[in-house]
Parts: structure tokens; sequence; C-alpha cells
């Protein structure tokens, strides 16, 4: 086991060239974004007045954007 340990924390990084860490962390932060979307959509339906629900429509749309982005469709 601890041999184990040791192996993987002297494991090394390869080293992605600059545009295939560029398009790693977009794929990233789509997926976050996906996940924070649908987590939106589910607390939409706990608001309880209409300030409430305009912060969930706001956030979705900075949420949108940012998917958007990492799309390149923006």
């Amino acid at each position: 086991m601890h041999s184990a340990l040791v192996a993987t924390r002297e494991m090394k990084k390869t080293a992605l060239a600059p545009r295939d860490e560029l398009r790693a962390f977009r794929d990233l932060v789509r997926s976050l974004t996906d996940d924070a979307t649908s987590a939106l959509a589910e607390l939409q339906m706990w608001c309880q007045d209409a300030e409430q629900l305009e912060r969930c429509y706001l956030v979705h749309h900075y949420l949108d954007y940012m998917k958007r982005l990492c799309e390149g469709r923006v």
C-alpha cells in the first residue's frame, strides 16, 4: 500500500500544449456550468417570491453566457 501511495505521489503530469490545456479548462468549466444550471433549476422550484425568482433568472443568464463562451458561440 505504501509503495502505491509513493508511486502515485511521484507520478509526473505530462505537460499539455497550451491549446490543449485551454481546451481541457473550457471543457471543465462547461461541465461545471451544466451542473450548476441543473442545480439552479431545482432551486427555482423553491423560490418564494418574485425577487428570488428574478435572481435565479439572472444567475441562469450568467451561466448560459459562460457555457456559450466555452463553446465558442459568443
